[in-house]
């Protein structure tokens, strides 16, 4: 019989600790942390030892998972035993505060289901036309033979949608601020991202002193906002609308972070998957070439039923969530010890599910690094596991705007299919970086023909 080491977990002494790479006594694996490129090193490590590994980085115990049972048991079947990082917390609460993606227990069931009105499907058609509106607008300012930087036409355009859809208020004139405001907060988010090193933000170091510079141009822009719908200035019903009138009554406080959170998620991962599909469809013409004879034949006036429908789209997006996931990562805590792939993962460690390394594993993708829509047809999709794709997470805390960002992405890049074609005329190839989402290292440029 196994004597459990810890009573309270339930998990036995002799049960091994996973595999880890040779590291240096006193520093572990920081320093090979710092030199390599974060996605590529935990995808070899995967390769290497196994689909559980266990690191030592600054300090911090972390564990990779790249098994799909692994990671249903950690977001699905055993969530409860599972919570955000105690580290995650430190570095992204000046930012996130306790709003949804951070909020734990009760507070977060609070918040979810204060929320969950906003995008009740109900709310997409309302939605749908502030998208086409904004889109619209986008497209009269583009003209044939333009080249474009990409990335930032998409978070341009996603920010203006997001603060019009959920917030009722017109950014067109403060979207170039907010905009740079957010490209300083994730060039902070990076640097930890790539390093694991977290400088209190007090400490009146040049980086930090923009990073807070920064996120006091965010939060005057969410302050404005919650003035405007307390004054009644806002006529029609939004996000705070729903806050306001909650019958439990949210702080301002707690108003701010969900804000926050939802700008911040809300415009940058679907201006994301937009990039990349902008990318892949510039290297891919023959995919594109089909998926625009698609789009092209919708029927303009029900064009949103149309997009929903449209199967060359709907797996173009599924294809580019797979090879380039806006979010390359999801991390938790263990509360009490668990089992996972047969080690031991002490409380405690902080568990790293990568999208990035599990939606290129070829034990679940055929050819994994080839961009190839038609993989995704109804059996295939239903064959995989929660735990094989993930784009939005996984179980009680899968993205809750999930149909909100699928409407978006999928009406902008039909809209824009219907009138350009991508040329792709970057001159380096794609590389991407860990940041709070999965961020190209150069512009992506488009010529739009």
């Amino acid at each position: 019989m196994t004597t459990p080491a810890d009573p309270s977990s339930g998990v036995g002494s002799d049960v091994p600790e996973p595999p880890s790479p040779p590291s240096h006594p006193l520093i572990g694996h920081t320093h090979q942390f710092f030199r390599a490129n974060p996605l590529e090193w935990f995808t070899g490590l995967s390769e290497s030892y196994g689909d559980v590994v266990r690191l030592r980085v600054a300090g911090q115990s972390i564990v990779l998972l790249s098994n799909p049972a692994d990671i249903e048991r950690v977001l699905v079947t055993n969530n409860q035993n599972y919570r955000k990082g105690s580290f995650q917390k430190l570095v992204t609460s000046s930012l996130l505060g306790n709003g949804l993606v951070l909020a734990e227990g009760d507070e977060w069931r609070a918040h979810r289901r204060g929320l969950e009105p906003a995008f009740h499907p109900d709310r997409m058609p309302g939605y749908a036309r502030r998208i086409r509106s904004h889109t619209e607008r986008l497209l009269n300012s583009w003209s044939s033979g333009d080249v474009i930087d990409l990335e930032e036409e998409m978070k341009r355009l996603t920010l203006r949608i997001i603060a019009d859809a959920l917030f009722g208020v017109d950014l067109t004139e403060d979207a170039t601020e907010l905009g740079t405001a957010f490209t300083r907060i994730l060039e902070h988010f990076e640097r930890i991202s790539q390093t694991y090193v977290y400088l209190p933000e007090w400490i009146p170091t040049p980086e930090n002193v923009r990073y807070r510079r920064a996120l006091d141009t965010l939060e005057a822009a969410v302050q404005e906002i919650i003035d405007a719908h307390r004054t009644g200035e806002i006529g029609r019903r939004t996000v705070v609308s729903y806050l306001l009138e909650n019958e439990g009554g949210w702080s301002e406080d707690e108003m701010r972070d969900e804000i926050v959170t939802l700008l911040v998620a809300g415009h940058e991962t679907t201006a994301l998957a937009l990039t990349f599909t902008g990318y892949l469809l510039g290297r891919n013409p023959g995919v594109a070439g089909r998926v625009t004879s698609a789009v092209r034949g919708l029927d303009n006036d029900g064009i949103v039923d149309g997009v929903a429908e449209c199967v060359e789209l709907d797996r173009v997006v599924k294809e580019s969530l797979r090879l380039y996931p806006p979010v390359y990562g999801i991390f938790r805590e263990p509360i009490e010890d668990d089992v996972l792939g047969g080690y031991r993962i002490p409380s405690g460690s902080i568990l790293a599910l990568n999208q990035w390394v599990v939606h290129r594993d070829d034990r679940f993708f055929d050819q994994p690094d080839e961009f190839r829509p038609d993989r995704w047809t109804e059996e295939f999709e239903d064959s995989l596991s929660p735990g094989a794709y993930f784009p939005f997470a996984a179980g009680p805390r899968r993205c809750l705007g999930d149909r909100f960002a699928l409407l978006e992405a999928k009406l902008i890049l039909a809209m824009i299919l219907r009138e350009y074609q991508f040329e792709l005329v970057s001159e380096v190839p794609l590389e991407v970086v860990p940041s709070l989402t999965t961020q190209p290292k150069h512009p992506i440029r488009i010529r739009l023909n």
